[in-house]
């Protein structure tokens, strides 16, 4: 029995050299002009081609915790659309990471604090079929689901704002509301006039057609004061953009022209009512490619996860996600021990190609291969390393509170270890320019630091600061 065993499992090991997890090289491969070059795979090193005619359809997904490597892979992957096909990209920025670098790239960035979007706008559609739009946002944004008479008021006024007005707002929309004494469904919508905050109200500011043909865009939505209305406007542009690529004629031109990125949109992205969700499901009705990233795979409805051409896993840590991953795209347990191991760059992907395939269709890859170098800060946390973007890093002590100087102090100190630093070292910093113990909590978190060994942390640093000429002491590994 014992030699049977044996022998199954080097006959196993050696069809595994023979027939790796990963897709047939005629699947990966592409002619340069015909597809983004991504990376090289784990086993076989076969350069990995983004090639949309291979593919289902041309929309993505990218999930992976902060520092993974998902603003990286956004910024390669639009670079290289640029170059090989001229496509356009428009960026809707939840969390202002994208500025910086669309500037540096000679893009534009629109704030929609200063910007406006009249929600009204018929964007090329009849009055009927826009009411239905903007009735499926308010049901996401505002629960109208839950006030069916509301529900059937604002519907009502909407038609009938159409009918009396030729270039309507929001605000008309309120008015009319207000004068057939529907309070409590004018109230509703009244959070969206707030002065100040009344960006939905006013009349465009905003040419969506042009903007979908102006090389790279971000639109800011995290300078707008609340979730539902940075909600509100990631819906409406997309819905404006979906409406621009139905009327144009699918053409059999070389490349996707445009590629619309949605990053930490969970609001909209989690909606099964959700534009986002009808695009994925129509796939290649629609002539642009749809970028969803997330750092909280559980923010992404599964329709996405399913639907979507392509899928990359990045770094996760948290054993709810790995499983909410593994139940979606049912890969082997292979790739998800291996994603538990995964470095700034990593990353599984999983493609679902146009041609049937037999093979594997979640492979891993040996690293992203970005437009530039990678800059990689490792810190030392325990049993743990965790990797962190430089970038990314930065990002998040400045979102901590940190001054510039301070951060350059942080990176200082990463310098001197060569990219490498203790955690405890990074918590004293953190400790002497005035953070409290919660605070410092919180961030490692977010770094991806498991619980227990925050405790040892803190427990390294006090004991450092309670031994005086102890340059380096190391703590003791806890047995698990």
């Amino acid at each position: 029995m014992q030699l049977k065993e044996c022998l199954t499992s080097q006959t196993a090991q050696r069809l595994f050299l023979v027939h790796p997890p990963e897709p047939t090289p005629d699947l990966l491969l592409s002619d340069p002009s015909e597809g983004i070059y991504i990376g090289k795979t784990r086993w076989l090193n076969v350069p990995v081609f983004w090639n949309y005619k291979k593919l289902i359809n041309s929309h993505l997904a990218i999930v992976g915790i902060t520092g993974a490597g998902k603003s990286y892979l956004v910024k390669t992957f639009l670079t290289r659309a640029a170059l090989v096909w001229n496509s356009n990209a428009i960026i809707l920025d939840w969390t202002g990471e994208y500025n910086n670098w669309v500037k540096q790239a000679g893009g534009q960035v629109i704030s929609l604090g200063k910007e406006s979007i009249n929600l009204l706008d018929l964007a090329g559609l009849k009055p009927m079929e826009r009411v239905k739009q903007i009735m499926s946002s308010f049901e996401i944004l505002i629960d109208l689901n839950n006030f069916p008479e509301e529900r059937f008021d604002i519907e009502e006024a909407l038609e009938e704002t159409y009918h009396k007005i030729k270039k309507p707002t929001l605000a008309d929309l309120v008015a009319i509301l207000e004068k057939k004494k529907k309070k409590h469904a004018a109230r509703l919508l009244r959070q969206f006039l707030i002065e100040g905050s009344d960006f939905f109200s006013r009349q465009s500011t905003l040419e969506f057609d042009k903007l979908a043909e102006s090389g790279l865009v971000c639109v800011d939505l995290h300078s707008l004061p609340t979730e539902e209305m940075r909600s509100l406007a990631g819906l409406t542009i997309l819905q404006f953009l979906k409406e621009k690529m139905r009327r144009e004629e699918l053409k059999e031109t070389k490349g996707i022209k445009l590629f619309v990125v949605i990053d930490e949109a969970w609001k909209i992205a989690s909606d099964e009512r959700s534009d986002v969700i009808t695009i994925v499901r129509e796939g290649r009705k629609y002539n642009f490619g749809l970028i969803v990233a997330s750092q909280n795979p559980t923010d992404m409805h599964k329709t996405i996860i399913s639907n979507v051409g392509t899928m990359f896993i990045l770094r996760l840590v948290l054993r709810e996600y790995k499983d909410y991953m593994r139940s979606s795209l049912n890969y082997s347990p292979y790739i998800d021990d291996a994603i538990s191991g995964f470095g700034v760059g990593d990353a599984a992907v999983n493609m679902i190609f146009s041609k049937r395939s037999e093979k594997a269709h979640t492979f891993l890859l040996d690293k992203i291969d970005g437009e530039e170098p990678l800059f990689v800060y490792t810190i030392k946390v325990g049993k743990m390393t965790i990797e962190v973007e430089r970038e990314q890093l930065s990002r998040m002590l400045y979102e901590l509170g940190l001054t510039d100087e301070q951060i350059n102090l942080v990176k200082v100190d990463f310098e001197r270890g060569d990219g490498v630093l203790e955690a405890s070292t990074l918590v004293s910093l953190l400790e002497k320019f005035g953070y409290s113990h919660t605070s410092v909590m919180t961030f490692l978190r977010q770094l991806g630091v498991e619980e227990k060994f925050i405790v040892e942390v803190f427990s390294l640093t006090r004991r450092r600061h309670a031994t005086k000429g102890v340059v380096d002491l190391k703590l003791e590994e806890v047995e698990e």
